[in-house]
């Protein structure tokens, strides 16, 4: 039994030797344009990920380095794969498996990662940005990264937050650098007793004192609603977040505001609660 399938094995080579040859060469030939190209691929993808940061650490190499490997072994499987394909091995049902082994277990960095993908070749958002995140994530930033497998905002609370692409990708965003124009507004809480157009006048004038608040004849103060901790006071301005961002206004100019106010003994209230025992 064995002799025979010695000499079936030997026949077909002696008959079929030169197209093997021929398939072996050409699986070479596919092994190194695909090696090069692979390798092409991980390092533009490995530049695309620290260009995408504006923060240039160690972190962020690493991160591109791990990225980077994981794509190479990936696209190198796939590889193997296809050159056992040209060679005469019918490898659809192990590239199969493969293929849906991998994507259970990595459903979601794979999602994750064609995400990121997309978000970096469409380029509707670019690093420096300011845009505000509709829906759930309801938040306004800076963008301030963005790799394959998540994007990164600075909050106007200078937080850093780091979003997966797969949650960002299906959510609204709205971009706000490429206006020319845009409202800013701050929120200030005043005591009930404090004379009204007095604080009107110190929150316009203080606004306005803002080299990069614009048409500062529209710039406006009224009464938001009140509470039992007094007054809330909205103001509004507009600026041109080309040149600067009306949240980063809104910041520089709660502590101003804030001064000023106290100078006329105007001081803005806290949250509290009045407890009293008895003995």
């Amino acid at each position: 039994m064995q002799e025979d399938i010695v000499k079936n094995i030997v026949f077909y080579l002696k008959e079929n030797w030169g197209i093997l040859a021929l398939k072996i060469l050409l699986g070479i030939g596919v092994f190194s344009i695909g090696y090069i190209c692979i390798q092409r691929i991980v390092k533009k993808i490995r530049k695309r990920i620290e260009e995408n940061s504006l923060e240039e650490d160690i972190y962020i190499k690493r991160t591109s380095n791990l990225i980077g490997k994981f794509m190479f072994i990936l696209l190198m499987i796939f590889l193997v794969l296809a050159i056992f394909q040209v060679i005469g091995f019918d490898t659809a049902i192990i590239m199969w498996w493969v293929s849906l082994s991998i994507w259970f277990a990595m459903e979601t960095t794979i999602g994750n990662m064609i995400a990121g993908v997309m978000i970096m070749t469409n380029q509707k958002i670019k690093l420096g940005d300011l845009v505000e995140f509709m829906g759930k994530l309801n938040m306004r930033g800076t963008i301030e990264e963005i790799n394959v497998r998540y994007t990164v905002v600075r909050t106007y609370e200078n937080k850093r937050v780091i979003i997966p692409n797969s949650i960002l990708a299906k959510t609204p965003i709205k971009t706000y650098k490429s206006e020319r124009l845009i409202r800013g507004e701050v929120f200030f809480t005043v005591p009930r007793h404090v004379h009204i157009p007095q604080v009107k006048k110190i929150l316009i004038e203080t606004i306005n004192a803002n080299a990069k608040v614009l048409y500062k004849e529209y710039t406006n103060v009224w009464i938001e609603n009140f509470d039992t901790r007094g007054l809330q006071i909205k103001s509004v301005f507009f600026a041109n977040p080309q040149k600067k961002s009306p949240f980063m206004i809104a910041r520089e100019l709660r502590p101003i505001i804030a001064e000023n106010l106290k100078k006329y003994g105007i001081n803005i209230p806290y949250p509290h609660i009045t407890l009293s025992a008895e003995e």
